[in-house]
């Protein structure tokens, strides 16, 4: 290990101790610079973004409280941004690391020993940076591996984001199942010895707290399907957590494959009826269509005959053709849609008046003079859900969802470095063209169509999971916000007389042609 990695490491934590916040920017920037240095291994260079991620948070801490401001006049936003795109950066370069032969052949005893330790800490970490940023699904995700691997801290940081699930939750089923699982988290990580103080008052706090309200945990068997490509299917989902349910985020058992998230209970004038639960219900429908048709894609290899006779050239750079990929492209389109169809729904509910036509997931949150005549929003929509007595935590969520998803940047690169990959897809899909190429015999150095962008099959199916993700997450995230923005509605209605309304489902044999 290069010494200056263990020497910038002894700096970051003597410089939080002194707390000297001048100390803590010149490491930030030392590691941005390092990251880029080719006299650094891929391991090394993570170990550098690490530090430099925790350096950026510990120096919110001092100066912020750890507290995200939003108002113009208070706002520190880029100041978490630069924290996690630095985590991003790291977790990208140890898994480019891991995937490097010629770095995991050569590696030593001690690099091993850092680079585990390291990557526990780093997914620990940013983890809790997401949870700050109200993005609590990835948050859960993120700390999977930790709790994988026995990590105490992982472990009882897993137990406190599913007690905030819980308290946005508005099923009061799944709400016990979340705080039953949490208590046995958090008791998990007390029993380490290697807790430290802060976090073991912390733990014990949570605990107490929840003590009166769990029980324990018990799973009835269910069905997967009746046939064996339908079980194959729900395994599928429940492995890779693609089910719209919130229970689907941390366990994987047969009671969660199904997709029974929809809205809690709206008020409405008397004359509005069931329009925001009718297009939830459409949004639902493209995801879970999305998921299936991007499942065949990916797991459907035999010809069909609709491609039989549909001759083609070979150009002799490999490409795949057939229904299956293209099975796999209609889901990439469909699930980028639902984004805007959200900022639609977000633009009707919350009466933002936003023209029509002006409607996406970026225009939502603008505030100022907005489209070719100019003209100005009925309210401030991430003033709305950050002022303290509208404050709504899921809503943040969305926010900086959004702001991954329509590339913000943060020292000149996105803040998701994985999105660039994800928005040339779509833009080739939609403006250009997508060429997919066979990975085990297509050569980069081979003929090059200028015309096209080129992607590997490996690395499209990558692209296309964690497109899903994403999808699902907005999707959750619009249930949640919904229901804590009821609850603030629900408070200025005084004793106002409310009509309830039944709606029965629709069954599934109904949903045919």
């Amino acid at each position: 290990m290069n010494p200056n990695v263990l020497s910038i490491a002894i700096r970051a934590d003597k410089a939080f101790d002194d707390q000297d916040i001048q100390t803590l920017e010149t490491i930030v920037e030392e590691c941005l610079g390092h990251v880029n240095l080719s006299e650094y291994n891929d391991l090394e260079k993570a170990i550098f973004a690490y530090h430099g991620a925790t350096s950026q948070g510990n120096k919110i801490d001092l100066i912020y409280n750890g507290l995200l401001e939003y108002s113009d006049e208070k706002n520190n936003e880029e100041e978490f941004e630069l924290s996690l795109y630095l985590f991003r950066i790291s977790l990208e370069l140890f898994n480019k690391y891991k995937n490097d032969k010629k770095h995991r052949d050569s590696a030593t005893r001690e690099d091993e020993y850092y680079y585990s330790g390291y990557l526990l800490m780093t997914t620990t970490n940013y983890a809790n940076e997401l949870h700050r940023s109200g993005r609590l699904i990835k948050s859960i995700d993120q700390l999977k591996f930790g709790v994988s691997q026995g990590f105490p801290m992982a472990i009882g940081n897993m137990g406190l984001k599913l007690i905030t699930y819980a308290r946005n939750e508005y099923d009061d089923g799944h709400k016990q199942v979340l705080l039953n699982e949490a208590q046995q988290l958090l008791l998990k990580a007390l029993d380490s010895p290697d807790l430290d103080d802060h976090a073991r008052r912390s733990f014990n706090i949570e605990v107490e707290r929840i003590r009166d309200w769990v029980s324990q945990n018990i799973f009835d068997e269910f069905s997967l399907g009746t046939t064996e490509q339908e079980q194959d299917y729900r395994k599928w989902c429940l492995d890779n957590n693609l089910f719209l349910n919130t229970l689907n985020d941390y366990f994987n058992v047969s009671m969660v494959a199904c997709d029974c998230l929809h809205l809690p209970d709206i008020v409405t004038d008397i004359n509005i009826g069931p329009k925001y639960h009718g297009l939830f219900n459409q949004l639902k429908q493209e995801y879970v269509s999305a998921r299936f048709m991007i499942y065949e894609g990916i797991n459907d290899n035999t010809p069909h005959f609709s491609d039989k006779e549909v001759f083609i050239y070979n150009t002799l750079d490999y490409p795949i053709y057939g229904i299956g990929i293209e099975k796999i492209k209609f889901g990439y389109r469909s699930l980028y849609s639902i984004f805007d169809r959200i900022a639609y729904f977000i633009n009707d509910y919350f009466d933002i008046g936003i023209k029509e036509q002006d409607v996406s997931y970026k225009s939502i949150w603008q505030n100022k003079k907005f489209g070719r005549q100019g003209y100005d929003f009925k309210i401030d929509l991430k003033k709305r859900i950050t002022d303290q007595d509208t404050y709504n935590f899921p809503g943040i969520g969305f926010y900086w969802l959004c702001k991954d998803i329509a590339k913000k940047q943060v020292k000149h690169k996105y803040l998701d470095p994985s999105i660039e990959v994800l928005s040339g897809i779509r833009n080739a899909l939609e403006h250009r063209y997508l060429k997919i190429h066979d990975p085990f015999i297509h050569r980069t150095d081979s003929f090059k169509d200028t015309l096209a962008q080129s992607v590997h099959l490996i690395d499209f199916k990558s692209a296309t999971l964690e497109l899903m993700k994403y999808s699902r997450e907005a999707i959750i995230l619009l249930s949640l916000l919904v229901n804590r923005e009821e609850q603030i509605r629900s408070k200025t209605q005084g004793d106002k007389f409310v009509m309830p309304i039944t709606m029965d489902a629709y069954y599934d044999d109904w949903k045919t042609l």
